[in-house]
């Protein structure tokens, strides 16, 4: 439960963790205002794919530290005890459910609406309409829209859709842009959602093709897209993580690969993300997980890494959240220029309108470097920095802060906070594989 915290708070500030306020000189302990964002937002943590359907299962899922559970009629009919019974688990340990329609892609035909009313469940939170439409199945999205808009009239519920990565126009696969599929989307989808209106999608970005690990190149050009189309319209951005593997993406190895997709996917403003999949899945040539698929209550290792990763998020979420999402900035490594001084990272030039530069200063990277910028309500600078190098090569990342006007840093990093001093606008921190930051430039008097 999120409870609201001050507006600004004084914290004293005497020997911190090493790196921090180093070398400033004060015998005695000084007092210093830092700025504090009130706890009463966090971020979406979801699982697709459901746990067995025991409540000793369910509370597993949310000692992960998800806070959704997507439930469609796949692991149990929709009208059935066992279906209910799956609401009532996420009740009782404080999960939210997100009812999938069992609709995807271009499947309609033979998927009835569910007219039924869910909102005697209090646990269930969202409707998700449909899984990856192609755009000649958004008629028949409105009409499930328009379906369920006179099913909660009145009533707290949000109408969401996961759409498609691939900008299908049509099945078979007839692909057109991403600017294509979204303005389409937003114009003939998304603006018949009413209140609370979300832009989501699922990529699937670590790869293993040809005897060689390789980052999708579509990951980048896509969030960008979503990203500023989430911005126009006034949506929440959700993106679906990668703990699954199959022919073509690698399996899960490290909690650095959980990270680094996540921390990339929050430099271009996620408000939420969800594991795929929760549970393993039962499709053919599919592995990885956060559970087992057929042996109750037995995590796998990505549960673990997940869970960590999640307290982590959880612990600042509400500061990160405070922040609205700007653009990115992309930072080719100085590693591979001084070897290349041409050298450009392909998936970089995806990036839709990247900025040039950083409203507080500039910043380098040994390695390449990812760069979300942020500014609160105040006016405050925020940036999420990613060391953008595939977690499997385990490069660290210098990253060179020159700030404009700084003399102190405020650093969430692994969940934590940290007050670092900045010399003469100066910072310098260096990032492990896969590993993010958020990083808020000070002026102290």
């Amino acid at each position: 439960m999120k409870k609201a915290g001050k507006l600004t708070a004084l914290l004293l500030v005497a020997a911190l963790a090493a790196g921090s306020l180093a070398g400033c000189g004060a015998a005695d302990p000084v007092k210093e205002e830092y700025p504090e964002y009130p706890d009463d937002k966090e971020m979406w943590i979801g699982g697709w794919d459901v746990p067995i359907n025991t409540l000793e299962d369910y509370q597993m899922a949310k000692d992960m530290g998800l806070t959704h559970m997507f439930i469609d009629g796949v692991f149990a009919a929709r009208g059935t005890d066992a279906y209910f019974e799956q609401l009532k688990h996420c009740e009782e340990v404080g999960l939210k459910a997100i009812l999938g329609m069992d609709t995807s892609l271009d499947n309609s035909q033979n998927v009835p609406v569910d007219t039924y009313d869910y909102s005697g469940y209090p646990a269930v939170d969202m409707i998700n309409l449909w899984d990856e439409p192609p755009i000649q199945q958004f008629p028949d999205v409105v009409e499930r829209i328009n379906a369920m808009k006179e099913v909660y009239a009145g009533k707290d519920m949000t109408l969401y859709v996961n759409m498609d990565p691939f900008n299908c126009a049509a099945q078979p696969s007839t692909l057109t842009t991403t600017e294509d599929y979204l303005n389409k989307f937003c114009d003939q989808v998304l603006s018949k959602i009413p209140g609370r209106k979300i832009l989501s999608t699922d990529i699937y970005p670590l790869l293993y093709t040809r005897g060689q690990y390789v980052i999708s190149s579509m990951w980048l050009e896509h969030m960008s897209h979503y990203a500023q189309y989430a911005r126009r319209e006034g949506a929440d951005f959700h993106m679906f993580i990668q703990s699954y593997s199959d022919v073509d993406r690698r399996e899960i190895t490290s909690r650095e690969e959980l990270t680094f997709q996540i921390y990339t996917d929050m430099a271009f403003g996620i408000k939420g993300f969800s594991y795929f999949t929760y549970r393993k899945s039962f499709l053919g040539g599919f592995g990885g997980g956060c559970v087992e698929n057929d042996v109750s209550c037995t995590p796998t290792p990505v549960y673990y890494w997940a869970q960590e990763i999640n307290r982590e998020i959880q612990n600042f979420d509400h500061v990160y959240l405070a922040f609205d999402w700007e653009g990115v900035l992309p930072v080719e490594g100085s590693n591979q220029l001084a070897q290349d001084p041409t050298y450009r990272n392909n998936l970089f030039a995806g990036i839709a309108n990247p900025l040039t530069e950083l409203d507080c200063g500039t910043v380098s990277g040994t390695e390449d470097t990812l760069i979300g910028q942020f500014k609160d309500a105040e006016g405050r600078d925020g940036l999420i920095v990613t060391n953008f190098t595939d977690p499997i090569y385990q490069l660290k990342d210098t990253i060179s802060f020159s700030f404009q006007d700084a003399n102190r840093a405020m650093v969430y990093r692994r969940g934590e906070r940290k007050i670092y001093e900045v010399k003469d606008n100066q910072l310098e921190i260096t990032l492990s594989p896969g590993e993010g930051i958020f990083v808020i430039p000070l002026k102290i008097n």
